[in-house]
């Protein structure tokens, strides 16, 4: 009996001992595992972060570019509203040259009816024919109408006038009433080379005061168009009213296109 107790007593601290070491064991595995599952937890967490912030980056990414694509989209709606702005403009602009061109035919029209007429045998002007005429009002001369008179000199032509008859060339034509006063006028050579002729008027302070004078006045015509570029007194008659009827009426002169460049109109104004 006291051996079995010596001898429990000799096994006992080595049994302790024993259970000791694996409990240590036991442990230093458990924090291994446990120092693992942290470093796998911080792993996570790092990938968790990452993620996230990847995620974050996307969003911002995304939120620019939907910013830049509204920005092109406005860009686009603008772009289009301001062709359609010239789109419009230019609808207006051809109707307006449809009107105009419509207006320059109707212009085109009246001239060759009223070169027509001025070419028929023994055609003559008539006050009431006369644009002059027509855009001024009636009145009453209270004396003696005056007389003007245009003489004609050398013309240059371009091409050579059309032939007129004897009895075109011996029919006076009354002068339509311009200005202040009416007046008398003689065809020449020039006049019938012209298509729109209105005659220079007599003022009427000029005339009521008994001024006369006579001059020269040259005119410039373009040959295409038979429109008067320039007009200005070579000679003058000594009176600037005077003159300035005469040079603002010969501007307002047309002449058949192809026929003269420049023409030299004697003028005389004699109450």
């Amino acid at each position: 009996m006291l051996r079995l107790k010596s001898t429990m007593s000799a096994v006992t601290p080595k049994i302790i001992i024993l259970v000791i070491s694996l409990l240590l064991i036991i442990s230093a595995i458990f924090g291994l595992l446990s120092s693992y599952r942290a470093d796998a937890l911080r792993a996570d967490v790092a990938n968790a972060n990452a993620a996230r912030d990847a995620a974050e980056h996307r969003r911002v990414t995304q939120e620019t570019e939907l910013k830049t694509r509204e920005t092109a989209v406005a860009e686009g709606e603008a772009k289009i509203a301001e062709a359609e702005n010239k789109i419009a403009e230019l609808a207006q602009l051809q109707k307006d040259k449809t009107e105009l061109q419509t207006k320059l035919e109707e212009k085109q029209n009246d001239i060759n009816s009223l070169q027509k007429r001025i070419e028929e045998p023994g055609a003559t002007a008539k006050p009431s024919e006369s644009p002059a005429a027509a855009s001024t009002p009636e009145q009453q001369p209270t004396a003696a109408p005056p007389s003007l008179e245009v003489k004609s000199e050398h013309v240059e032509e371009t091409t050579p006038p059309p032939e007129r008859s004897k009895r075109q060339k011996k029919a006076p034509v009354k002068a339509p009433q311009v200005a202040d006063r009416p007046a008398a006028m003689s065809i020449s050579s020039v006049k019938a080379l012209a298509i729109y002729a209105p005659l220079p008027g007599y003022p009427h302070e000029e005339f009521s005061r008994g001024i006369s004078g006579s001059g020269v006045c040259v005119v410039s015509i373009d040959p295409g168009s038979g429109s008067v570029t320039g007009a200005s007194m070579a000679q003058s008659t000594g009176n600037p009213t005077l003159d300035k009827s005469a040079v603002s009426t010969f501007q307002k002169w047309r002449f058949k296109p192809g026929t003269v460049s420049t023409v030299r109109i004697p003028i005389e104004f004699k109450p």
